[in-house]
């Protein structure tokens, strides 16, 4: 059972790592299309600034799973090594442990200003895209982020890492 659930939240992870980098690559091209045709026609794209906007937000709140997974995150090595082996299992499993907590709660509450923005009906202003969904979007890219914490616990407690 604890496999299957660690092989969803990795599909999750790798789905959502996926769809972050096409975002960035979105951002990437939509910012040199501007580029260009505000070099070479003098006008620029209009509404590129509310899609880069949302696609920044999507990288990154969507490749936070990820990131975690491959211990991409900054981490204070010095002081940590200078602990026995048991001493920095504890110290790991206690700030895993807080990070649940805290991005549990900041999954849910994302959720529920999306719910609030959608209830308001706010657009972007340019082209007036739907906020909400973004918002959404980026409670579930926390939301997954908050999986990849529980399964690293998980198997932090049950010995396996």
């Amino acid at each position: 059972m604890g496999n299957q659930i660690s092989s969803l939240v990795d599909k999750f992870e790798a789905l959502l790592k996926n769809i972050a980098a096409v975002c960035l690559i979105g951002m990437a091209l939509l910012t040199g299309a501007d580029i260009i045709s505000r070099g070479a026609l003098n006008t620029p794209l209009f509404g590129v600034e509310d899609i880069v906007a949302v696609l920044s937000v999507l990288t990154t709140g969507l490749a936070l799973g990820y990131a975690e997974n491959q211990k991409a995150n900054i981490g204070v090595e010095f002081l940590y090594s200078k602990f026995s082996l048991r001493t920095r299992r504890i110290v790991k499993i206690i700030t895993t442990s807080v990070s649940i907590a805290l991005f549990g709660m900041v999954t849910w509450r994302l959720y529920l200003y999306g719910c609030a923005m959608r209830e308001a009906a706010e657009v972007s202003m340019t082209l007036e895209l739907p906020t909400d969904m973004v918002i959404i979007a980026l409670a579930f890219g926390f939301g997954c982020f908050t999986l990849t914490l529980l399964k690293e616990l998980i198997l932090l407690c049950t010995g396996e890492k």
